[in-house]
């Protein structure tokens, strides 16, 4: 068996592999997320190997501490990757960046690839049919977007994301929704466009948890299975820990 973990934002995601199968997932509130893992490793003896991704870097230690002599695997640019890395400030790139780009380089090889993460941020990263990661872009998340719409104005409100139809709001509430929701998607858009002007050939990758709110139609591109980043975790641990 196999665990990896998922330290994000707003949530800790966890999957307990047994070879490649997921037989145990959950997503937890930070605060109940110890807990938790402390449970998974004291039920499951046969843990040969951990694995996690924390945006915020910060669980190291307690890891190493709760996991009693099982291999840990914190993801960062020092590890064993499954791609040639070509970004200048290796140790500034984000641990879930890594592991979606790995994900992408061991699903779709020989392929030119952008991935698009919709979460807090938007990240797109993109690593071409030779197996290079050529970086990418952070944009505001939907959430943020509307945060900030509200901070750094005088009267505008703090609405909760919506999906739209409608391009021209006729109301201040439906125009804040309508600029939000278009220019996220007209930004993707815009992004998957440049790439395949300048690389041809693209498999387009869209995940993370705000990825449902865009269109199904949405041109040239892969909703990613809910496993996904978790099956990449899996291979990079596998990758380190038996090297």
């Amino acid at each position: 068996m196999y665990l990896v973990l998922d330290f994000g934002n707003t949530l800790t995601k966890f999957f307990l592999f047994e070879g490649k199968e997921v037989i145990d997932s959950e997503s937890l509130s930070p605060k109940n997320a110890f807990d938790k893992i402390h449970e998974i490793i004291t039920f499951n003896e046969g843990i040969k190997g951990l694995i996690y991704s924390d945006v915020a870097g910060e669980m190291n230690e307690k890891l190493v501490d709760l996991a009693k002599g099982i291999p840990v695997i914190a993801i960062n640019s020092s590890i064993k990757l499954p791609f040639a890395n070509e970004y200048k400030s290796k140790s500034t790139l984000g641990a879930d960046r890594i592991a979606l780009v790995s994900a992408a380089a061991i699903t779709y090889p020989k392929k030119n690839i952008l991935v698009i993460d919709l979460g807090s941020c938007i990240t797109y990263d993109f690593i071409s049919y030779k197996n290079t990661y050529k970086g990418g872009a952070i944009s505001p998340g939907f959430e943020m977007r509307y945060k900030a719409l509200n901070k750094f104005t005088g009267k505008l409100p703090l609405l909760s994301s919506k999906i739209t139809k409608n391009p021209e709001g006729n109301s201040t509430i439906d125009s804040i929704h309508s600029g939000v929701y278009f220019g996220v998607l007209d930004e993707i858009k815009g992004r998957i466009e440049y790439y395949q002007e300048e690389f041809g050939a693209l498999t387009v990758i869209l995940t993370g948890g705000d990825a449902n709110k865009l269109p199904k139609t949405l041109k040239n591109t892969i909703f990613a299975h809910s496993n996904f980043l978790a099956a990449g975790m899996l291979h990079l641990l596998k990758l380190n820990i038996d090297s």
